[in-house]
């Protein structure tokens, strides 16, 4: 995932390079664009936000989600989210 700060609305952006590029309004300080990004994503996916968590990239544009579920739901949901 390609993390985008400080937006003006929170938007899937299509892709950057490989991956899934997301905004964000909130600032990349203290994690708040961190936070941001999980709860953009449990919401589009229609997840509670416990179930999203960035793995890796805390500080980075360039981040992993970790996404707790069933595979296979969750490959439907993504799959849908991303046409």
């Amino acid at each position: 995932m390609h993390a985008q700060p400080g937006a003006k609305q929170a938007a899937l952006r299509g892709l950057h390079g490989d991956a899934v590029k997301i905004a964000v309004k909130e600032a990349a300080q203290d994690g708040k664009a961190n936070t941001a990004i999980a709860a953009f994503v449990a919401k589009e996916l229609g997840l509670p936000k416990r179930d999203i968590e960035v793995a890796s990239g805390h500080t980075s544009r360039s981040k992993r989600l970790f996404i707790r579920g069933d595979t296979a739901d969750l490959h439907r949901r993504l799959e849908a989210w991303l046409v």
